[in-house]
């Protein structure tokens, strides 16, 4: 037996990254991911429209956006304790200009 469908709306999310990032709405830590969303209309038994977006999703809050904000006060210390740079900082300055 086969099901007829007058009006659906299906859709599913699938989480393209095990990395997460801190929402900048809700604050929270690590509720942000890397997100595929497909979605379909589906009037009488007939695909009208499929839908493919990615973007970054928090699952506490639901905020969305295409491109994660970049955190520069985060850029900033991680740069600053990055073992590669701290050699620079614990020179001491001679003059010399580059």
């Amino acid at each position: 037996m086969s099901s007829f469908v007058i009006v659906a709306n299906p859709g599913k999310k699938i989480s393209l990254e095990h990395a997460t990032h801190p929402c900048p709405r809700c604050k929270h830590q690590s509720s942000v991911q890397l997100t595929r969303s497909e979605k379909q209309i589906i009037v009488l038994n007939k695909r009208i429209s499929d839908n493919t977006s990615v973007r970054y999703e928090c699952s506490q809050c639901r905020w969305k956006n295409e491109e994660l904000p970049y955190d520069t006060e985060a850029e900033v210390r991680r740069y600053l304790n990055d073992a590669e740079y701290q050699d620079v900082f614990s020179r001491p300055m001679t003059g010399q200009t580059y």
